[in-house]
C-alpha cells in the first residue's frame, strides 16, 4: 500500500502541468453545475425565502405543489402548448423541407437563411409584433374581421382564455419552424437520389415514395426533431411569458411549469417550492427522453 501511495505521489508530481491545466475546468464544472444541482435538491426539501435560515420540511414542498390549483393548471397548459406546438411545427417544417428539396433547384441556402431569420428576433420583439395583429383596439386582425362583418370589432384576443393558447402556439411555430426545417432538409439531402429514380422507374407514385421511402429514411431526423421540440415544450417559458407580459393570461390560462417556477421562486420568494417544481420539470424531461430512447430501440433506429 505504501509503495502504491509513493508511486501515485510521483505520478502526480510528474504530471503537475497536466493537472494544473484541467483544474480550472473541473472547478468551474463543480461551481456552476454540480453545486447548483445539489443546492436545488436541498432547497426542494427546505422552506427558504432567500433571507432567513432554511428550514427542513422534507417532501412538503412537493406535496404542496401537487395540491396547488395553479400548478395543476400549469401542467395542463404545458401539455396543451407542447402537443400542439410540436405537432404543427414539426409537420409544417417537414412539408416545407420536402417542397424546398423537391422543387427548388438552386438557392436552397437562401431558403435556409429566410426560414432561420425568426430565431434572430428576440421573443419580446416577436410578442410586440403579434400584439400589433391581435390587439383589441386597432389590431390588424380585428380590422379585417370588422371589414368582413361590416362593423368594428374590438375583440380582446390576448385576454381570451381560449384564444391566448393558440396565439402562443402560433408564436412558437413562427420562431421554430425554420430550425426544424433545416434538420429535415439536411436529412432529405442525405438520401441517395438513385433510390427515388429506381422507384419512379418501377411506377411508384409520389405518396408511396414519400411514405415508404422518404419517411423511413428520414426517421432519425424526425425523431431528433420531435424530442428537441418536446424538451423545449416541457420547459416552455419565453413565448407565453412575453406574450402575456409575465401574467400568464386571464385566470392563468397560459401559465406553464416554467412560468410557475419563475413566479414562485423570484416573485413570491418561495425558493423551496420553486426548487421542488424544477425537479418535477426535470423528471418530465427524463421521462420523455427515456420514452424517446425506448421508441427508437423498438423501431430499430
Amino acid at each position: 500500500m505504501a509503495a502504491m501511495n509513493v508511486r501515485s505521489g510521483v505520478m502526480v508530481r510528474r504530471n503537475r502541468a497536466f493537472y494544473a491545466s484541467v483544474a480550472p475546468f473541473f472547478a468551474i464544472f463543480v461551481a456552476f453545475s454540480i453545486f447548483p444541482v445539489a443546492f436545488s435538491f436541498y432547497l426542494g426539501l427546505s422552506d427558504w425565502d432567500g433571507f432567513s435560515e432554511p428550514e427542513f420540511v422534507g417532501l412538503a414542498n412537493y406535496a404542496r405543489a401537487l395540491q396547488d390549483p395553479v400548478f395543476q393548471k400549469a401542467i395542463w397548459n404545458t401539455l396543451y402548448l407542447w402537443f400542439w406546438s410540436t405537432i404543427l411545427t414539426v409537420g409544417l417544417a417537414l412539408g416545407l423541407a420536402v417542397m424546398v428539396n423537391e422543387y427548388v433547384l438552386g438557392g436552397k441556402t437562401y431558403f435556409r437563411l429566410v426560414f432561420l431569420l425568426p430565431l434572430l428576433v428576440a421573443p419580446a420583439i416577436a410578442a410586440i409584433l403579434l400584439r400589433v395583429f391581435f390587439t383589441s383596439n386597432g389590431g390588424i386582425v380585428n380590422m379585417l374581421v370588422g371589414a368582413v362583418q361590416g362593423q368594428p370589432s374590438y375583440f380582446n384576443w390576448l385576454a381570451s382564455e381560449f384564444w391566448i393558447k393558440p396565439l402562443v402556439v402560433l408564436l412558437v411555430i413562427w420562431r421554430w419552424t425554420g430550425w426544424h426545417m433545416i434538420i429535415f432538409l439536411a436529412g432529405l439531402q442525405a438520401i441517395p437520389r438513385d433510390i427515388y429514380e429506381a422507384a419512379r422507374m418501377d411506377g411508384v407514385g409520389r405518396w408511396a415514395i414519400f411514405s415508404r421511402i422518404t419517411l423511413p429514411l428520414l426517421f432519425p431526423s424526425l425523431a431528433f426533431s420531435i424530442i428537441t421540440a418536446t424538451l423545449g415544450g416541457v420547459q416552455m417559458f419565453d413565448e407565453p411569458f412575453v406574450l402575456t407580459q409575465g401574467q400568464g393570461g386571464t385566470n392563468n390560462s397560459t401559465t406553464t411549469l416554467g412560468m410557475y417556477l419563475y413566479a414562485t421562486a423570484f416573485s413570491q420568494f418561495d425558493f423551496g417550492l420553486g426548487a421542488a417544481v424544477s425537479w418535477y420539470i426535470f423528471a418530465a424531461v427524463v421521462a420523455f427522453t427515456l420514452l424517446h430512447r425506448s421508441i427508437n430501440k423498438r423501431l430499430g433506429a
